[in-house]
């Protein structure tokens, strides 16, 4: 499904799919959404997450530091996998900091417009995850904050159609609440050129939510 930049112009409505966390989202991004040239661009991310993030990055990246002084002092193995894992988790996805910046150069409309339910729910667990303990435990585990499985999962649906993910209920919900919001925006506004950055699992839309949209699908890794 990855493509030349040199698109269709002729639509309305395109789908970014990335992988989350991936080290090449930057470059990728940033190179994606300048060829395609949006007037108004939509996130899946929540302004929940935006604000847990904004209110509690720089506390768990203490508790981060704590742990891996304690493990340096000890002269402990510790996994630098684990600590980017850990990192990322409290950073802004890139998606959102190359889109909203993409926009607020150029003065467009940029939405979040995920599902706030959904964001609580996943983040009250999150002081669990960054306990002292947990975090000592998670950094001096040799395969921790391995991230490649997500771009194989993605790899192998594009390439071969092979689904090793199952798309539920909460995709479902999710989904339809973003198709609906991006179709409303759309009314609004039928001489912009419209561009929605997801993970790349929503492009599958198993229940067509998006095709009334008429979207053309990008998942822009080689």
């Amino acid at each position: 499904m990855a493509m030349a930049i040199d698109i269709d112009r002729n639509r309305r409505f395109y789908m970014l799919g990335v992988i989350h966390r991936d080290e090449r989202n930057r470059e990728v991004l940033s190179r994606w959404i300048a060829g395609i040239g949006p007037d108004v661009i939509t996130l899946e991310f929540t302004q929940y997450g935006l604000m847990f993030r904004e209110k509690n990055r720089d506390r768990y990246k203490k508790r981060i530091d704590e742990a891996l002084e304690k493990l340096k002092n000890g002269k402990r193995y510790c996994s630098g996998s684990a600590i980017e894992a850990l990192e990322s988790f409290l950073n802004m996805p890139d998606e959102y900091e190359i889109a909203s910046g993409y926009c607020a150069e150029r003065q467009l409309p940029f939405y979040l417009i995920d599902m706030d339910a959904f964001s609580c729910l996943k983040l009250q667990k999150v002081d669990e995850l960054f306990d002292a303990g947990n975090i000592e435990r998670l950094l001096t585990e040799e395969n921790a904050g391995n991230g490649s499985g997500e771009a194989t999962m993605a790899r192998l649906f594009f390439t071969s159609g092979i689904k090793t993910a199952t798309y539920d209920d909460e995709m479902y919900v999710r989904d339809r609440h973003m198709a609906d919001r991006i179709s409303l925006l759309m009314k609004h506004a039928p001489d912009k050129r419209f561009l929605h950055i997801a993970g790349w699992r929503h492009l599958e839309d198993p229940h067509n939510l998006y095709a009334p949209l008429n979207p053309l699908k990008v998942f822009p890794y080689d």
